[in-house]
């Protein structure tokens, strides 16, 4: 097992800037996995890393030794990619095998003892006499990261692995690949766009956005505190709901408003967070978790409590999706069965103070830092 440092990493595409100073540490052993949007520069940093592009400036560390000259195959870097690329006249075994043989003094007997070892652990023995065309989606990618990880890798790459397979299975392969990250203890770097995906698997999340890298935690400190409203808005699903309001002083009280919404603050989370946004803008974000549809108005603060028209309701089973219209501001709720609205129901609803976010109107980070 070997840790990798990234230092000021830069990737340029003539004029594009792809990459912008990318500073990340993966410790030895651990599944870090880095999730953005389409076209973020996720794709190219795993490229970068596994010699398939060559930086414009920067450093890349596998343990304390610099490889940014180092040619591919010396890196000890395996890499899995969204199509599994196996050799299609090629039986299993061979698809196993043919790298071993040609980058290693390994005997015959040496790499047969390897592939049976990595087959019985991926359980895919049964399939070694067969051609990729005869396997199915979910056991090419099997073959695929067997592949890779029959070199024994240092660094463990994987770009986008299960995107082109159906919901269930890649729920499935997931835990799988976790299971199986844990078993080997290589040092992983996992690259999805899917936020679900990249909760479920990694120990560290990164997220990135226009090749810049804008948090990492776990998946815990992610979701419960973005720095940014990109993270916060990224990272959850349905994503998190926001308000522009205006905080404002009225007799004593704090409130953050603006045309169609009120809500009443407490004078020690004013002080807290907000002393230095009074008269001024910022945006309130809350999750559709924390959205409670109010039954009975004795239960909340009158302030804090208001009104929306249902416009949507997405049916999930044990959990609705319910699409709220506030004075043409459109909201979602995430709700169980016990509270379940019909299109067009006029609706009151709330949320505890505890689970506001802020964020900053013009930088857009988060105003409420530890």
């Amino acid at each position: 097992m070997e840790k990798i440092t990234i230092e000021n990493l830069n990737k340029n595409f003539g004029c594009v800037e792809c990459l912008k100073g990318v500073n990340l540490q993966v410790d030895e052993g651990q599944l870090s996995v880095i999730v953005g949007p389409s076209g973020c520069g996720k794709s190219t940093l795993l490229r970068c890393i596994a010699g398939l592009e060559t930086c414009s400036g920067g450093s890349i560390f596998i343990g304390e030794e610099l490889i940014n000259d180092k040619e591919p195959r010396d890196r000890n870097v395996a890499m899995v990619f969204q199509h599994y690329a196996l050799y299609p006249h090629m039986t299993v075994r061979r698809n196993l095998s043919l790298g071993l043989e040609n980058m290693t003094r390994l005997s015959k007997k040496e790499i047969q003892e390897r592939i049976e070892k990595i087959t019985n652990t991926l359980q895919i023995t049964k399939l070694l006499d067969r051609k990729p065309g005869q396997l199915s989606g979910g056991e090419s990618q099997r073959v695929a990261i067997g592949r890779a990880l029959v070199k024994k890798p240092k660094i463990f790459l994987l770009d986008e692995p299960l995107s082109a397979i159906d919901a269930k299975l890649r729920r499935e392969l997931r835990t799988e690949i976790k299971k199986i990250q844990r078993k080997f203890g290589v040092t992983t770097i996992y690259v999805t766009h899917d936020q679900e995906e990249a909760m479920a698997l990694g120990d560290k999340i990164v997220v990135l956005c226009d090749g810049e890298i804008r948090q990492v935690g776990t998946p815990e400190e992610i979701f419960n505190d973005p720095k940014d409203q990109f993270v916060a808005g990224f990272i959850g699903s349905p994503p998190m709901n926001f308000f522009d309001l205006d905080v404002k002083k009225r007799n004593d009280k704090y409130f953050l408003e603006n045309e169609g919404f009120i809500y009443e603050i407490s004078v020690k989370y004013f002080e807290r967070y907000l002393k230095d946004y009074l008269g001024k803008k910022t945006i309130l974000g809350i999750r559709p978790s924390s959205i409670k549809i109010v039954q009975d108005d004795k239960s909340y603060t009158k302030n804090r409590i208001n009104a929306a028209s249902v416009t949507l309701v997405e049916n999930f089973g044990s959990k609705y999706y319910v699409y709220l219209d506030i004075n043409s501001k459109k909201i979602i709720a995430k709700t169980g069965s016990e509270n379940v609205s019909k299109i067009g129901d006029k609706i009151k609803f709330s949320f505890k103070e505890e689970d506001i976010h802020l964020f900053d109107i013009d930088s857009k980070k988060t105003l409420k830092t530890k």
